[in-house]
């Protein structure tokens, strides 16, 4: 498939974030799901899978950055 679009990521508390997404313009496979991995410096903290683009990430680590892929 190609990547997804409008990703977007909004804070919904102190230690949590909100990220979704809109599905790639062309899918290929009979299987829709998506994955999101979420990163502290280079280290893997979090690998989610959903049927939907929509991801509610908790319990996140105070004066930490992330990256969302």
């Amino acid at each position: 498939p190609s990547q997804v679009w409008n990703m977007t990521v909004s804070m919904t508390s102190d230690n949590s974030m909100h990220v979704k997404c809109r599905p790639p313009r062309d899918r290929n496979g009979p299987h829709e799901r998506y994955h999101l991995e979420v990163e502290a410096g280079n280290t893997l903290v979090r690998n989610e899978s959903h049927k939907n683009c929509d991801f509610r990430v908790k319990d996140l680590q105070y004066s930490t950055d992330y990256t969302f892929k």
